[in-house]
């Protein structure tokens, strides 16, 4: 059976509620770590930056907003037609930002 693309980043529990906007960040933060992030972009012609659409030594604001642009554009529930690409481009996406977001 293949892994969905949310598989193993259920990470918040919403049992007695949706919680705290801190506690939510928090989660977030855990999804991805570095290693992981080096492990999905290990082999990639394109940098973190270019899978961004960035030039280098972008500002941390300008990353925000490049990542929100670019997950937007292919996440997976926008891109019903083309699951597999969309799926594989938001964990292109997701790594890139993990990346550019600890420097």
């Amino acid at each position: 059976m293949a892994k969905g693309f949310l598989e193993g980043y259920k990470t918040y529990d919403t049992t007695n509620g949706f919680g705290k906007a801190k506690d939510w960040q928090k989660a977030f933060k855990t999804r991805m770590g570095t290693e992981e992030a080096e492990s999905i972009l290990q082999g990639q012609q394109q940098t973190p930056y270019e899978i961004l659409g960035l030039a280098k030594g972008a500002t941390k604001e300008a990353i925000k907003k490049a990542f929100r642009k670019m997950i937007t554009l292919w996440h997976p529930d926008l891109n019903q037609h083309r699951i597999t690409e969309a799926e594989e481009m938001s964990k292109k996406i997701i790594a890139a930002y993990t990346l550019l977001n600890k420097k």
